[in-house]
């Protein structure tokens, strides 16, 4: 949750014009940063709601012009999902949750990775990696230049020739690493990047005190494979339900 607030913070004052907004939610928080955004989603509710919780959600997101979607996790209250259902809500998506305080083993730091000293750079570079094209319009770059430039977020990048190939993220807060928004350019893929992306951040977290990291992966991905070879465990799947009753 603190790392989505800090996401909102720095969006506020990057992307004024993207209205962005939040409203809490059964000890969640709905989060709103643009109709496309990744972060216009609903986080972290686990206490019991009612209809009425539902229908402020959905009303949130609809007058904004998106797409109401809510994340539901093994913590949630019985009623979250019942509720979600009864409003026309239904899993569009799953990830799991992994997790690790296994240091020493894997941390590797590697010279030809290191913290992004140009964000704009960064930014372009991790876009057009995740969405596998050069040509990119304002609103691609301003989610990855929205992570980048977040409170307590260390951006990371590999450089061959002097060219980024690889973007990862960390962020590191009250002794948790969260490892996050990796990507490596199609033209570099299956050459060990991310691998060597997430270990340089365990090294990285580990000389910054955490005791524990986080990540997130699809099911069944290449990147929960490398998670997984990096010590990471799963937890839990996480499910993300959108409203489709309209």
């Amino acid at each position: 949750m603190d790392g989505i607030r800090c996401a909102l913070s720095s969006a506020r004052r990057l992307t004024p014009e993207a209205g962005v907004a939040s409203v809490e939610i059964g000890a969640g928080l709905a989060a709103f940063a643009g109709a496309d955004s990744p972060f216009s989603q609903a986080y972290g509710i686990i206490a019991p709601v009612s209809a009425d919780d539902v229908a402020t959600i959905t009303a949130f997101y609809e007058t904004r012009g998106a797409a109401p979607k809510v994340f539901v996790t093994p913590f949630a209250d019985p009623s979250l999902g019942v509720e979600l259902a009864a409003a026309g809500y239904a899993p569009c998506e799953y990830e799991n949750v992994l997790a690790s305080d296994s240091f020493d083993v894997h941390a590797a730091y590697d010279e030809r990775i290191g913290i992004a000293s140009a964000l704009d750079a960064w930014a372009v570079a991790s876009a057009q990696s995740f969405l596998d094209r050069e040509t990119l319009g304002p609103e691609d770059v301003a989610v990855a230049h929205v992570i980048a430039s977040s409170d307590g977020v260390y951006a990371t990048q590999a450089l061959v020739d002097g060219a980024i190939v690889a973007t990862a993220a960390m962020d590191l807060k009250d002794g948790c690493a969260g490892f996050f928004a990796g990507s490596t350019r199609p033209a570099f893929r299956n050459r060990g990047w991310q691998i060597a992306m997430i270990r340089d951040r365990i090294a990285r977290a580990r000389d910054g005190g955490a005791h524990l990291m986080r990540a997130t992966a699809r099911a069944m991905s290449i990147s929960e494979r490398n998670f997984t070879r990096c010590g990471f465990e799963t937890l839990y799947t996480r499910t993300l339900w959108e409203c489709r009753s309209a």
